[in-house]
């Protein structure tokens, strides 16, 4: 109980102190698929998801994910309009998520020190804002919530060999499946967690057996799913989709995003990518094998954690990779570390360095994540342009969207002189050909403008 109120606290701080560099976003109205997603539904949308679309307007992406729809349903009739409420709801569900993570890791063997840095530097990421700020996204956080939970299950099944365990662990995986697909990834996952977590070798056919449930599971759906859901989604394996997928990877090490934007966020990208060089070089030639062997199993977890990005890479789909990879950086921190302590003036030179290069992660994610916040913002011109789409009908199909919202939403648009259908595609087209005329002052609120950095960017 002392441990995961420990964890609990670590993931409080990092959790108050974002809300509080960020707290003007709270007031974030609702935006793009929020407008139609978080509503009550009713009781014949609600069972057309479970042999339909996820989106009974068919607007979104086709999916069989009816747990996300019955959290738009929650969050629609219990929250309602109240946004605040709304974004505090999707902290919580943060909060949740980190305090399984940070639990595993301790399962995995990893000390509050290194927990801490993983949190330090996954709440100040880009990512984290990515996921946090747009509320429709509560379903992503949720089903990372249920991967987690199913991967200490697991954990929990191979160390205690309970069957509850077992059982627990085939809900939560069934759930998280149903959720978002992201769960394809567990039956490759769950033999690696074994191996970097179990020095027991003589179970492997157990192990390999409940991979082979997770699977199972997985067919089901994926069959499901292309049965019932017309233009289904299925993974490319071509050099787009590789590319794709190696950004991915790449950006989940990278605090601060993959695209860097002027001399000040190259800088500190660069400064970060070297401090990262150094660290693992030093790591490899000094750790002991079976710490460079957690090593390596943790970066092969994240690795298969990314590889949903050969279907669609999002830019708010990195964050179980991310976690993994931050979980790296922090093994490689208290081994290299470990090995130097016997001279003391090196282990202060590497404390100060450490401690700077976390400092550069940790800036470059806040600083990145204000501009994700940025272009959030209600006059950003991008999106304007996307809640003109729903507000006006635009779209192949109308949204269906709560009046109250939608005359709010059509108010702030008409502030911004953006008053129909004709206006918005006039913004639209201005912002193709003349895109410099809205590379003007954020801070302006009567103005349109364009941010630094797209909200959909790596």
């Amino acid at each position: 109980m002392r441990s995961v109120l420990r964890v609990i606290g670590l993931v409080g701080i990092p959790l108050l102190v974002w809300s509080v560099l960020f707290a003007p976003t709270f007031r974030y109205p609702f935006h793009w698929d929020d407008f139609h997603l978080i509503r009550p539904y009713s009781g014949s949308e609600l069972l057309s998801v479970f042999h339909g679309v996820v989106d009974p307007d068919k607007i979104e992406t086709p999916g069989l994910r009816p747990v996300s729809t019955l959290l738009y349903h929650l969050q629609g009739s219990l929250l309602g309009e109240n946004i605040v409420l709304q974004r505090i709801f999707l902290l919580a569900l943060m909060a949740v998520l980190l305090c399984l993570v940070g639990i595993l890791l301790l399962e995995l063997g990893l000390r509050f020190v290194q927990i801490a840095i993983v949190f330090a530097l996954f709440v100040s990421s880009r990512v984290f804002a990515s996921l946090v700020l747009w509320i429709s996204l509560s379903h992503v956080i949720l089903a990372y919530i249920f991967i987690a939970l199913t991967a200490y299950f697991f954990v929990l099944w191979m160390k205690r060999q309970r069957g509850v365990f077992f059982a627990a662990t085939l809900a939560c995986a069934i759930l998280a499946t149903f959720n978002r697909e992201e769960a394809y990834t567990l039956p490759v996952v769950f033999p690696l967690l074994w191996l970097i977590s179990s020095p027991d070798r003589a179970r492997w056919r157990e192990i390999f057996a409940a991979a082979a449930s997770l699977f199972v599971v997985v067919c089901f759906h994926y069959c499901l799913w292309h049965f019932l859901v017309p233009d289904a989604l299925s993974p490319r394996f071509t050099l787009g989709a590789a590319g794709k997928f190696f950004r991915a990877i790449v950006a989940s090490w990278l605090p601060g995003g993959y695209t860097m934007i002027g001399s000040t966020d190259k800088l500190i990208g660069l400064l970060w990518v070297g401090f990262l060089i150094a660290l693992i070089v030093i790591f490899l030639r000094t750790s002991r094998p079976p710490t460079r062997s957690l090593f390596l199993g943790v970066c092969g977890v994240g690795i298969i954690l990314s590889l949903p990005a050969l279907g669609v890479a999002r830019p708010f789909g990195i964050a179980l990779p991310t976690l993994a990879f931050m979980t790296a950086v922090s093994i490689a921190i208290a081994e290299v570390y470990r090995q130097i302590q016997v001279r003391q003036w090196r282990r202060y030179v590497f404390l100060g360095t450490v401690l700077l290069g976390l400092a550069l992660g940790v800036a470059g994610g806040v600083r990145r994540s204000f501009y994700v916040a940025e272009s959030l913002q209600q006059n950003c011109a991008v999106r304007a342009e996307r809640d003109g789409e729903f507000l006006f009908n635009l779209l192949e199909q109308p949204a269906t969207i709560p009046e109250k919202r939608r005359q709010a939403g059509l108010a702030r648009l008409s502030a911004l002189g953006i008053k129909s259908g004709e206006d918005m595609k006039n913004l639209r087209q201005d912002l193709k050909e003349n895109p410099g005329r809205y590379q003007g002052n954020a801070t302006d609120r009567q103005a349109l403008f364009r941010s630094k950095y797209k909200y959909l960017s790596f």
